[in-house]
């Protein structure tokens, strides 16, 4: 028997049902639907919410990664060490510096943000340079000696600049640590000049750097204001000869350049503009206590000390009253902090006691920190008035170490850096201090 072709109808019919069918598919064979994307990290809660670095932050909510690498957790954008993960619970480490902020989790390409954690900081006080001997030399911090150092100074490098008083001299030690001699030749003078061979005579705690690194000494023991330019010049800025200085010892600079100077022996404010004008801020002479307008009725008792906030506020360690005062730009003095009686109080701002203060530095969120002299301890003010030991125990000594638990002889000079850690001229052990924030 013969097989039959098919007919071309049935053909055609054939060729139609397949073509539908690829159409139908897209022209591809079926296939199974893509997963659902994974779900988005959620945050609950935190635990704690404060505390120092390295604290174990416990972080509670949904779709974490179990994998603790997939999850990056970070506390005020400071990424954080994932020490476990589970779906529903990450603990991370806090980074050092991560000050205070949100707790972010991002998982899954998804982030989630949390609570505010509240970062406490601690700050540690170390031995920058000098191996306590009364001395002069020059090298690695460790093996620098100093005679006496009462006022430092940090340019925007990290350089610190050093008033060595009874060795005459302005040292500078470098980020690094190095300590070398940037004007001064130790004998006790006055000599303008070439930074090697200058003379000052026992400069005492006014020392100031500008943006050029120029350096401004209060040359107290010559009753002048030396400047030491930054290509290694010498020269005597003021007094002109209208204007004359007693024992200055305190000086900063404002953001336009001018120069305020405590002078101490004739117990007022002065400001050398940058043209070279000597004018009384505030005080008037008298040896006393008294609030009020500047150059009239304002009395300080040897203000040594001073610093100016981003707003033109002059702040005083008013040694004697102690206290620490505030001059405005419309020449209003103030008592910031003290009561004036000599102690140690600290607290609310007006109760708060001082025991011949000398020292003044400014963080960059208006914090002021004090040299307490005869407290040996270094204080705090708050904008908010409230006053709080930063370092020292108060015992008269020397020890590194943990701040609270910290010994000082007679801190003098203190300057602030950009990141907070504060530095200080630890006048009777002849050393360099420095306290770090972390």
């Amino acid at each position: 028997m013969r097989l039959q072709k098919p007919s071309t109808a049935i053909l055609v019919g054939i060729l139609l049902f397949s073509a539908e069918a690829c159409s139908k598919n897209g022209g591809t064979p079926p296939t199974n639907p893509p997963p659902p994307p994974p779900p988005a990290p959620t945050i609950t809660a935190i635990s704690p919410t404060s505390g120092p670095f390295n604290t174990a932050v416990t972080i509670t909510g949904t779709n974490f990664s179990t994998t603790g690498s997939d999850d990056t957790v970070k506390f005020n954008g400071a990424v954080a060490t994932v020490q476990s993960a589970t779906a529903t619970s990450i603990v991370a480490i806090v980074p050092v510096g991560a000050d205070t902020g949100v707790v972010t989790v991002t998982a899954n390409a998804k982030t989630a943000t949390g609570p505010v954690f509240n970062y406490i900081y601690t700050y540690t006080v170390s031995t920058l340079a000098g191996n306590g001997v009364l001395g002069y030399v020059n090298g690695a911090g460790a093996s620098a000696e100093f005679k006496q150092p009462t006022g430092v100074a940090v340019d925007g490098q990290g350089n610190l600049y050093v008033v060595d008083t009874y060795n005459s001299v302005i040292r500078k030690i470098t980020a690094a640590g190095v300590v070398s001699t940037l004007a001064g030749n130790t004998t006790a003078g006055y000599v303008d000049g070439a930074a090697s061979s200058a003379e000052f005579n026992e400069p005492f705690g006014g020392i100031a750097v500008d943006g050029q690194g120029n350096v401004y000494v209060t040359d107290t023991y010559n009753n002048r204001i030396r400047m030491i330019t930054s290509s290694g010049v010498v020269s005597t800025l003021a007094p002109s000869y209208t204007a004359a200085f007693y024992n200055p010892a305190g000086a900063a600079l404002d953001g336009q350049g001018n120069l305020y100077i405590g002078d101490a022996g004739n117990n007022r404010i002065r400001v050398i503009s940058t043209t070279g004008q000597v004018t009384t801020m505030a005080g008037n002479g008298t040896a006393g206590f008294a609030d009020g307008i500047g150059p009239v009725a304002a009395e300080f008792n040897n203000p040594y000390g001073v610093i100016v906030d981003p707003q033109g506020n002059v702040y005083v360690a008013d040694a004697t009253n102690n206290r620490i005062r505030k001059i405005t730009p419309s020449l209003v003095v103030s008592t910031l902090a003290g009561n004036g009686t000599a102690g140690f109080a600290d607290g609310a701002a007006a109760s708060a006691e001082f025991n011949t203060p000398v020292g003044l530095g400014l963080d960059s969120l208006g914090n002021l920190y004090v040299s307490d002299y005869s407290n040996n301890r270094i204080r705090k003010i708050t904008p908010s008035g409230v006053v709080s030991t930063l370092a020292g125990n108060g015992t008269v000594g020397f020890a590194d170490g943990p701040a609270a638990s910290a010994e000082f002889r007679f801190p003098y000079g203190i300057a602030v850096d950009p990141h907070g850690d504060v530095y200080v001229a630890d006048y009777f052990n002849n050393l360099v201090r420095k306290i770090t924030k972390q």
